[in-house]
């Protein structure tokens, strides 16, 4: 672990000694959090396909927060054998009841499966998250990560429903080899990043509720910074433009969680723009036992002629593009809180097809 990873391990440190304990209350006005989510992956491919970075063998996803009156602290790190990275570290300010202004690095709000389920696997019922709302360091196509200001509220509207709004805005990433660069807080970032808007509105039938419904919206100023990218994409800039609509519907026994993606992206040469969509649906189902079964199917359109998209496959034998995937699985909660889940896959990509099995085990802590 370099220094920057060191220092930034004692900044957590020192935030937790200075009052982050789990779950406990100092005061009336003053509380703080801190929860560590675990797994372990076993995967089984056909075709020998390799192991890819969305299936680290192990991680470890540490969360933290502060809250002081109107004062907020919250933070991310997140730890696999090939990184150690502080994914969100976020100071914030309640001017009323339910409405935030953050400064610091965060998870942009225009996605419907990252701004539920974090990095943590013990948090999301399958073991996959859907390829279109993969990080950048899984070869995501779309940014995750914004360095800037984020604007949080939720407001009731009529006897028990809510409005909640979310936008984002700050500096993106620029594209890398084969995968889009975010500003990093313990690293050294490279090249120049430009403006990213990202924004979220969703109606929520019951104010404190887990269901709700409603419209995503992303623009992106990329710069590309490797020579190679550059020349593939006939383009040393890019604009993407990310439209999208989800819902999340909860009610027991049942769940389910569907989002649909329009990209649109304008290169600098004038007259040169493609666009593509993608899009998934997630069905789960409480079962006796505390068992929960799962299903997801996940399609595209024209991704497959995209050259934007092309840009983040490194051809190393892995699927990092998945165009379409049906996915099957069941997860067994069979201690206080850690959870046992296997998943059956088809995976379609760009060059190849697979069926994989994957087994996990997962747990938060405390």
């Amino acid at each position: 672990m370099n220094n920057l990873h060191r220092r930034g391990l004692a900044a957590i440190a020192t935030l937790l000694v200075l009052g982050i304990t789990p779950c406990q209350a100092q005061h009336e006005h003053s509380s703080g959090e801190f929860d560590v989510f675990l797994s372990a992956l076993a995967l089984k491919s056909s075709n020998d396909v390799k192991r890819g970075e969305e299936d680290s063998w192990f991680n470890a996803d540490i969360v933290f927060g502060l809250t002081q009156h109107r004062f907020r602290v919250f933070g991310e790190y997140f730890i696999t054998a090939e990184e150690h990275d502080l994914e969100r570290f976020q100071v914030g300010y309640e001017f009323v009841p339910e409405t935030v202004l953050w400064i610091g690095r965060f998870h942009q709000p225009a996605s419907a499966w990252n701004t539920e389920h974090h990095h943590g696997r013990y948090l999301q019922t399958a073991i996959t998250r859907p390829s279109i709302e993969r990080w950048e360091d899984e070869h995501g196509v779309i940014p995750q990560h914004i360095v800037g200001a984020l604007f949080e509220s939720r407001q009731a509207i009529g006897e028990d429903g809510a409005i909640q709004f979310s936008t984002g805005v700050g500096a993106g990433p620029s594209i890398g080899k084969n995968q889009l660069e975010p500003v990093e807080l313990l690293d050294k970032t490279p090249g120049r990043h430009r403006l990213s808007i990202t924004a979220r509105i969703a109606y929520l039938p019951e104010y404190v509720g887990p269901t709700s419904a409603g419209l995503l919206y992303g623009h992106h100023q990329l710069l590309v910074r490797d020579a190679g990218v550059a020349a593939s994409l006939q383009s040393e800039s890019a604009n993407l433009s990310i439209y999208g609509a989800y819902a999340d519907w909860n009610q027991d026994p049942w769940r389910v969680i569907a989002a649909l993606y329009h990209a649109r992206v304008e290169f600098e040469s004038p007259g040169q723009r493609e666009s593509f969509v993608s899009g998934y649906a997630q069905v789960e189902r409480q079962l006796p036992k505390r068992l929960t079964a799962f299903g997801r199917i996940e399609s595209s359109d024209r991704m497959r002629q995209s050259r934007f998209v092309a840009a983040f496959d490194d051809r190393d034998g892995d699927i990092d593009l998945p165009l379409r995937r049906n996915a099957l699985g069941m997860r067994w909660d069979y201690a206080h809180r850690q959870a046992l889940s296997i998943e059956l896959s088809h995976v379609v990509s760009p060059t190849q097809d697979s069926n994989e099995v994957r087994l996990q085990w997962s747990a938060a802590v405390p």
